[in-house]
């Protein structure tokens, strides 16, 4: 009886491993068969991918999907035409606010007085600040342990006022060794063989006495170039070399536009040397020309402009410059104009703004950018904007030609200038925009025709 069992239970175990194993292998099957299938699904969209064709894999739990995206096909008005509009600082000090101290810090304890000003364009002016920006003073104190005091001493190099000033310090909230150009960098750089190691667009490559044009071998949108000064060197670019790269984008935007005429944002980036981010060492800008809207960043600003008109009917960028002029942080320079940002995104923010990409415009972003390289050795810069739209006829939220500019610390230093503050949160001022403005001027001073 005992064997009969032994066997009964033996054979159901038997069946119940094969049982277990043919699942086992079944699984195996397939798995293998929904690997398969995965491999080739990730084959197909990396073939998409460098073909560079977009395709957004949104999760389906129904049959029913809403495939419009409202918030990026909001309307824009037609907005008053831009123009430089600058208030002179003298005289908003006379008028509007004639007593208070013009630092970064100084500005929270300017706005009682410039709100009950009696001249009408004063309050006006105030009004339109207001709109922009939302102003904050905090004061918070530390409990320093005296074992931490002579190192923290040392940081601020032995100034005792300083170190006072870490009892008893305010926030202001306003919302809103030089790289070595190597013999063999150049033998190795792709951009001083573009002949042979860049990509074309459909129409072609533009090509001038001091510079070319090469697409983008990983687009970020359908018409995507860079724009090359031909001398390898990354610092030492003259002033003729920087207006012919410059003229060659405007020149490579006309022919995008021509051979596609519903791409009409445009937008640039250049950034210089590895610490901001390059991927070359040869200077070389990157333009999109984009058919919707334009990109990023951009677009933001725009839309920004948009509310700002909704609720002021006044432009935006206009009102801006101001702004910045009546506080004196604003350099006209022609028809462009520099603002020191009272909100930047990174060091010594520099906003250049005019109605079109044109030589001033063009001419004042250099004299900023040498004035940060020669003057105050930032060798590595990032700047980024948007052009008006390529179709004159369309007044429909025209932007003026606008970029930013900010410098990215110290080429030689191993530790990033960006963090999870910049990125994720909110922007922190460590330069006096009162500073930066005196440096742009300086730059003019030293730099522009007179």
């Amino acid at each position: 009886m005992t064997g009969m069992l032994e066997d009964h239970f033996h054979s159901k175990t038997t069946e119940a491993l094969i049982a277990n194993s043919m699942t086992e292998i079944s699984l195996r099957l397939r798995s293998k068969r929904q690997l398969f299938f995965l491999l080739a699904a990730a084959s197909f969209l990396c073939f998409l991918y460098i073909i560079n064709i977009r395709v957004l894999v949104f999760p389906s739990f129904s049959l029913t999907c809403n495939t419009s995206f409202p918030s990026l096909h909001r309307s824009y008005d037609v907005w008053p035409d831009f123009h430089i509009k600058v208030f002179d600082h003298e005289t908003f000090k006379q008028e509007c606010v004639p007593h208070g101290e013009y630092t970064i810090s100084g500005i929270p304890d300017l706005l009682p007085a410039w709100s009950r000003s009696h001249n009408s364009h004063c309050r006006e002016l105030y009004d339109k600040f207001t709109c922009i920006y939302a102003v904050e003073k905090r004061q918070g104190t530390v409990k320093i342990p005296d074992s931490f005091v002579l190192k923290v001493k040392d940081w601020l190099g032995n100034n005792n006022e300083l170190y006072q000033e870490l009892y008893k310090q305010t926030s202001l909230l306003i919302l809103f060794s030089l790289v070595r150009i190597t013999r063999e960098s150049a033998i190795n750089c792709d951009f001083c063989k573009y002949k042979n190691y860049t990509a074309e667009h459909e129409f072609g490559r533009l090509e001038s006495d001091l510079s070319f044009s090469a697409s983008n071998i990983f687009m970020l949108d359908r018409l995507h170039a860079v724009i090359t000064i031909k001398d390898h060197d990354p610092v030492n670019w003259s002033y003729e070399q920087y207006m012919d790269m410059m003229q060659l984008t405007n020149t490579w935007l006309d022919r995008a536009f021509q051979n596609e005429p519903t791409a009409k944002f445009p937008a640039i980036i250049w950034d210089l040397l590895p610490k901001s981010g390059s991927s070359q060492l040869h200077p070389h800008n990157q333009v999109f020309l984009s058919p919707t809207r334009y990109q990023g960043m951009v677009e933001a600003w725009r839309r920004a402009a948009q509310d700002y008109f909704s609720d002021q009917h006044s432009n935006y960028f206009t009102d801006l410059i101001t702004i910045y002029s009546a506080l004196g942080l604003a350099v006209p320079y022609k028809s462009a104009v520099a603002l020191a940002s009272l909100t930047p995104r990174k060091d010594n923010e520099v906003v250049i703004i005019a109605p079109e990409a044109g030589d001033d415009f063009f001419q004042l972003i250099y004299y900023v950018l040498r004035g940060f390289m020669d003057d105050l050795k930032k060798f590595s810069f990032s700047l980024g904007g948007g052009y008006p739209a390529m179709d004159k006829d369309d007044k429909v939220g025209r932007i003026p030609a606008f970029v930013r500019i900010i410098t990215r610390g110290v080429t030689t230093e191993i530790r990033t200038d960006i963090s999870a503050l910049e990125l994720f949160t909110a922007t922190n001022v460590n330069i006096d925009p009162y500073k930066v403005v005196r440096s742009i001027q300086e730059s003019l001073r030293k730099r522009s025709p007179r």
